[in-house]
């Protein structure tokens, strides 16, 4: 992380039991357990609670040269304590992607005005439905037995993707039956349902498709890492066509999107007859691809069904794939101009921060997956805007992470929309 270079404001407010703090980017309350009683602090920056007889609490906020929370419970009884500790819960206007996996902890928040780290440097976070505890519960002191949290606030420049640690493995997401290297490092690795060897060099790791936990157990504690394997474009394909209840449309661009060229061209005939019925994007799109890779006499009603759509279509995204499709499939030429003029270029202007933030950064995170197929394809057009640089080969890294994730996910609980989305972005990037 670099220094911060400007002033990071941060306003308090006390609510009794609780503290709320507020900074640019987001707001951070600090909860302690309802049976903690607060007392009295005479200095600013510092709140206090005790449970009479058994244990303390406090919560520092220091300011310089960096803001940074700490976090302190001790024993004060004469027998060992189960305690329940401070609860942090984060909101913010931009988006979060908070990675809270034992002995290692960061949120980062992305806004306009720039991306924020928060660092663990102690303690043992886990996470929650709205943020985490900062430590592992309960907390079991012998007594005189203290423990500490410590978190460190760290601002950078807008659009740029913080740095995971170097312990963290930075391809972690792989091609079924591809291995997982994990160089030699002071901590072990373990993890359910993986199959963990030695190596010279460390430590290789395979699983099944989807998404798993890699445990690293050093002196610090345990830190988990998602890792995961996913199924090849055609088999995540074949699963979303065994989904029941598809669109007709969705099918025909399922069957007309096999990269390379088209599948069962028979079973495209029939779905592409059902689609242009009711065409939408995905029909017209499939049928493009009959039109210009295959011999079904499919032109006419192409032609049709792709003016209606066009007509229909309020979705920019949707209006500029179907042009670009048409454009590289080199179906209707003016007519796939005139389309590609009236959209745009694909690289229409959008902040970095913005498209970045909307495939998560490609960052480690404990947060389920909310990107999908569009936000990957979207964000790799984005990028083709862009030049070669330190910075674009970062973003470049951010995409390529997020589609694999996704992948992952998909290779376990097939949508077929995502799918679609997918071969799309396959074909047409």
């Amino acid at each position: 992380m670099t220094a911060d270079d400007h002033p990071d404001p941060v306003t308090m407010e006390d609510e009794g039991q609780d503290i709320t703090l507020r900074f640019s980017d987001s707001t951070w309350r600090i909860a302690m357990p309802e049976q903690w009683r607060r007392v009295a602090s005479d200095e600013d920056g510092l709140w206090c609670w005790e449970l009479p007889g058994m244990a303390e609490a406090r919560v520092r906020l220091r300011r310089a040269p960096r803001i940074q929370l700490e976090m302190d419970v001790v024993n004060r009884g004469d027998v060992v304590a189960a305690l329940h500790g401070p609860r942090v819960h984060f909101t913010s206007e931009g988006t979060t992607v908070p990675w809270l996996a034992g002995s290692a902890g960061e949120v980062v928040t992305a806004s306009a005005a720039g991306t924020v780290v928060w660092v663990q440097h102690r303690g043992s976070c886990v996470a929650e439905a709205d943020g985490f505890t900062t430590f592992a519960e309960p907390i079991l002191l012998r007594p005189a037995q203290a423990v500490s949290a410590v978190w460190r606030r760290h601002v950078l420049p807008p659009a740029t993707i913080a740095a995971e640690p170097a312990w963290v493995p930075r391809q972690r997401y792989f091609p079924r039956d591809e291995a997982l290297q994990v160089e030699h490092t002071d901590a072990a690795v373990t993890g359910t349902d993986l199959d963990i060897s030695t190596t010279s060099e460390g430590s290789e790791v395979r699983g099944g498709v989807g998404l798993h936990e890699l445990a690293f157990l050093d002196a610090r504690g345990t830190a988990l890492v998602e890792v995961g394997w996913y199924n090849p474009p055609g088999t995540l394909t074949a699963d979303a066509l065994a989904l029941p209840q598809l669109d007709p449309n969705v099918v025909a661009w399922l069957l007309a999107a096999t990269p390379g060229g088209v599948g069962d061209v028979d079973a495209l005939d029939i779905a592409l007859a059902e689609a242009l019925e009711r065409p939408s994007v995905w029909g017209v799109m499939a049928g493009v691809r009959a039109a210009t890779l295959t011999d079904l006499p499919v032109g006419d009603d192409v032609r049709r069904a792709a003016q209606d759509v066009w007509r229909d279509t309020t979705d920019v995204d949707a209006r500029r794939l179907l042009a670009t499709h048409a454009l590289v499939s080199g179906w209707e030429p003016g007519l796939a101009a005139q389309w590609a003029i009236s959209v745009g270029p694909a690289t229409a202007p959008v902040l970095a921060q913005d498209m970045l933030a909307s495939i998560g950064f490609g960052r480690i995170t404990t947060s389920p997956l909310q990107h999908g197929g569009r936000e990957v394809l979207l964000a790799h057009w984005w990028l083709a805007g862009h030049g070669e640089s330190a910075l674009t080969a970062e973003w470049e890294h951010a995409v390529d992470t997020a589609r694999a994730r996704m992948m992952c996910a998909l290779s376990v609980a097939p949508d077929a929309n995502d799918v679609a989305w997918l071969l799309a972005e396959t074909i047409l990037t």
